[in-house]
């Protein structure tokens, strides 16, 4: 669980770290490229790093429970294992970097807030602790 963690921390540095650079200018003064520019607030790399946890939790979680259901063809398990992927498939689709390349991301509290996240990633936590015992 502790290697998950650290993985999802590290990977999740590794891309704030590389968000963070100041944005690209063209001759005019506008954006140059196709996307848009990266927030610089520092609660947005909080954001990239918590999420990147949120995901790195639900690959080992789906990993756990579709071995289980491999295993024993439960149906619970494959419910489990359905329902982890929507999860999985929510955090992609709402990981920051994705949402700020076609606009800016909010980081006012709710649910795209760093808060919110650090809720997910004990609730994420406790679910893979309790599924390795």
């Amino acid at each position: 669980m502790l290697i998950v963690l650290l993985i999802g921390l590290s990977a999740g540095e590794l891309i704030s770290m590389a968000t963070m650079r100041p944005p690209r200018y063209g001759a005019e003064g506008g954006w140059f490229g196709p996307f848009h520019p990266f927030p610089t607030d520092p609660l947005f790399g909080f954001h990239v790093i918590f999420t990147t946890i949120e995901v790195a939790l639900l690959v080992s979680l789906v990993v756990i429970y579709a071995k289980m259901y491999v295993e024993t063809k439960a149906n619970f398990a494959l419910g489990l294992v359905v329902v982890l992927i929507a999860l999985l498939l929510q955090a992609m689709l709402s990981y920051p970097i994705l949402d700020s390349l076609y606009g800016t991301v909010s980081l006012q509290p709710g649910f795209s807030s760093p808060a919110a996240d650090i809720v997910t990633i004990c609730a994420y936590t406790l679910f893979l602790y309790l599924s390795l015992e």
